[in-house]
């Protein structure tokens, strides 16, 4: 009798034994497979999208370099063919940025955050903007992704680095007909959680008068990580890149560049960028990090002392 419940208790033992194997077994595949999706489908998946449009938009040179992109080789009109929400196409050099700008609708300005540039599902989502276009005074905002695999805005957070700037001072945004070069003049850490310190609204795009505009902009160079040899003008129009930063939970970079002006080189002097060693960051950062949180004049203070460098009035 002993043995027989011996027998049946190592049979039932047995039995949960595959029971368990099975299970385990089916566990780490489905999760397998959901890694899988998301790690190697999905990506390529984007990269057949993303380049699908930079062949249309480069037309016959499609396997050129970002670095050739220029007016004659170059046009929107294709792309705005499939999806007219298609404004713009920024390249950065020395980065994969090299994307359609959409323009989402109005009662749904989310929309791109999950869609590609043909309006298909997509945890990349698009470049995008919710200006129709930039104007003189004005601070147009382009959003994307800082995605983990370095897709879509990730670059944008290398601006933070010496090196990188020098690398890629200078990047074109085209939209409509017309390609421009714009100039890297601040680049910004900044909150949107009122716990985290005060919000610096950096996604203010219309000013009433030229004086708030250059006050804004004051504001933002206190606040740039890079001390940068751009000089700006109330007539200047304004490009703001904003990605999601990883120091805090809804912390924003932030990189500012302006249109290179009608006759002006687009070479800068990067030599003479430096470090800026009292920007100006939320508490939160100080909390972390350490250091004294700096104190400015305010922006009629300041110009009044004329110790606004790089204001050209």
């Amino acid at each position: 009798m002993r043995y027989k419940y011996k027998k049946k208790k190592t049979a039932q033992h047995k039995r949960l034994i595959t029971v368990l194997i099975i299970f385990f077994t089916v566990v780490f595949l489905d999760s397998a497979g959901v890694l899988i999706y998301q790690m190697v489908i999905l990506p390529v998946q984007s990269d057949h999208t993303v380049n699908e449009a930079r062949a249309i938009y480069r037309k016959d040179n499609a396997a050129s370099s970002a670095a050739a992109t220029s007016e004659k080789n170059t046009s929107l009109a294709e792309l705005q063919k499939i999806n007219p929400d298609v404004q713009g196409w920024i390249t950065i050099p020395n980065t994969v940025i090299d994307y359609p700008v959409l323009c989402p609708p109005k009662n749904d300005e989310d929309y791109y955050l999950t869609h590609d540039w043909k309006k298909q599902s997509s945890k990349y989502g698009s470049i995008y903007t919710l200006n129709e276009k930039t104007a003189p005074g004005t601070n147009k905002i382009l959003f994307g992704h800082s995605m983990r695999d370095g897709r879509m805005f990730a670059a944008v957070l290398k601006y933070a680095d010496l090196n990188f700037y020098r690398s890629a001072p200078v990047f074109t945004y085209q939209e409509g007909t017309e390609v421009s070069k714009w100039k890297v003049f601040a680049v910004i850490k900044t909150n949107t959680k009122a716990s985290q310190g005060e919000v610096f609204d950096y996604l203010k795009t219309t000013f009433a008068t030229s004086d708030d505009f250059l006050e804004f902009l004051y504001e933002v160079r206190l606040r740039s990580m890079l001390t940068l040899p751009v000089n700006i003008s109330p007539s200047d129009e304004i490009l703001t890149l904003s990605t999601c930063s990883y120091e805090f939970d809804g912390f924003r970079t932030a990189v500012f560049a302006r249109k290179v002006r009608a006759g002006e080189s687009d070479s800068v002097d990067t030599a003479a960028a430096s470090v800026n060693n009292s920007a100006l960051y939320p508490d939160c950062w100080y909390r972390k990090y350490g250091g004294t949180k700096p104190t400015f004049p305010s922006f009629a203070e300041a110009r009044k002392q004329g110790t606004i460098s790089w204001l050209i009035s």
